[in-house]
């Protein structure tokens, strides 16, 4: 198994989902994770863990040559614009030139300078991933393995280049895509890089039908090679906190980008004042949209009501969780949405976008389209006067968590792999 994101090194679900899934398919097979960097003293019995940032390069090659990235790009006439996640603002830097990748060997590399001492995205993530591609190949050489697992583009090249390499099945797990985070109209490297992998791929799993809808006919891969397996969701020991301010609290969170929708929170909140004021909103989250937000009409009329809290590490989410009454993710496309599951799970009713994964897992959610914040507005004012509907979402999002574990998603993944093999 190919990551990227793991404990501690995490910007979105994609580290937590790998580690619940490690945990849980651990059990059933022999599992070796290939990690660009993680937490040294982090175990997990019966999966052997390799972090890139700690081993010695001379074991394992002398020199690295970047030809098979290289093939990728002129094949597919990639661009190189490195902004994978909107949360990077773009600079002269992002642009990186054919001939600084066309250098071709590089003496050994310090992958302990390329992936300790900054974080695996910025303005250099495609040479991280690069060297990450070329290390994993000679790592690999000397392994046994039966299946590859990959999960998202950052781990695409190496997987591409081990499939070749071995004649093992390819499995691509797809928690996010490009399109996702840029829309459909930007067609980019990452872009390009997907549908090649996607079509390489023997077998894909994206985290919702949502997702596996938008492989199938945006990226134009076949049905019969998707296999949607939900996320599940770790139990976790939940509890009620008292405000110091008597109004009700209506949560965002998550990174303010465009894929979120904050706009459309803000548009909904502003509608949500006009009929009822004992009430207060946070924006929990960064992203490159923060400072858009801040500065527009709607947070003016709002300024005395909003709070943004920035990034939150884990106990200051499970605080702000433990004071929230209603949680709204109005996300204009969201592969599967583990906040509001975790907002479920400290019993709070949830406002959903009909644009998520999320929503095909949690019935007791109240969905509605991302652009409509009337009836958004509506549906949260509704749970804040209507005691019995809340009570019944939140009885009902219990009710519907029962059913996600790891377990049954590493049960699936499990079938997935003993189909290919088949």
């Amino acid at each position: 198994m190919l990551g990227w994101e793991f404990p501690p090194e995490i910007s979105g679900g994609l580290g937590i989902a790998n580690f619940n899934l490690c945990k849980a398919l651990a059990p059933l097979t022999d599992l070796t994770l290939i990690l660009p960097k993680t937490d040294p003293d982090l175990k997990i019995p019966n999966v052997k863990i390799i972090d890139l940032s700690r081993i010695k390069l001379e074991d394992h090659f002398e020199k690295v040559e970047l030809k098979e990235f290289e093939k990728v790009i002129q094949e597919k006439k990639i661009e190189f614009n490195i902004s994978p996640y909107p949360t990077y603002r773009k600079t002269t830097q992002d642009k990186i030139t054919k001939e600084r990748i066309a250098i071709k060997t590089r003496g050994i590399i310090d992958v302990h300078n390329q992936f300790s001492k900054s974080d695996l995205y910025g303005i250099d993530v495609f040479e991280k991933v690069n060297y990450y591609s070329e290390i994993v190949k000679r790592i690999a050489a000397e392994l046994s393995f039966d299946i590859i697992h990959v999960h998202d583009w950052m781990t695409c090249t190496a997987g591409i280049v081990l499939k070749e390499m071995s004649g093992c099945p390819l499995v691509l797990h797809i928690h996010s895509l490009n399109y996702d985070r840029v829309g459909p109209d930007k067609v980019d490297w990452i872009y390009k890089l997907e549908k090649l992998a996607l079509r390489k791929a023997d077998a894909i799993i994206p985290v919702s039908k949502y997702t596996g809808d938008i492989i199938r006919e945006f990226y134009k891969i076949s049905g019969k090679k998707i296999f949607p397996v939900h996320n599940g969701i770790e139990k976790v020991k939940t509890f009620k906190s008292d405000k110091n301010f008597p109004e009700k609290l209506i949560l965002f969170l998550g990174r303010v980008t465009m894929q979120k929708g904050p706009e459309f929170f803000l548009e909904a909140a502003t509608k949500i004042i006009e009929n009822n004021d004992e009430v207060r909103f946070v924006i929990a989250g960064k992203g490159d949209k923060l400072q858009e937000i801040i500065e527009s009409g709607a947070y003016a009329e709002l300024r005395h009501k909003i709070h943004f809290t920035g990034f939150l590490n884990r106990s200051e989410v499970e605080y702000i969780l433990s004071i929230t009454d209603v949680f709204c993710m109005p996300s204009v496309s969201e592969p599967f949405g583990l906040t509001a599951l975790e907002a479920a799970q400290f019993g709070i009713p949830v406002v959903l976008s009909k644009r998520s994964g999320a929503a095909e897992v949690l019935s007791s959610a109240l969905t509605v389209d991302f652009w409509d914040t009337e009836k958004m507005a509506g549906l949260i004012l509704k749970l804040l006067t209507d005691r019995k509907l809340y009570k019944a979402c939140v009885s009902q999002g219990y009710r519907d968590l029962k059913k996600l574990t790891w377990a049954e998603s590493a049960r699936k993944v499990m079938a997935i792999y003993a189909r290919l093999l088949a």
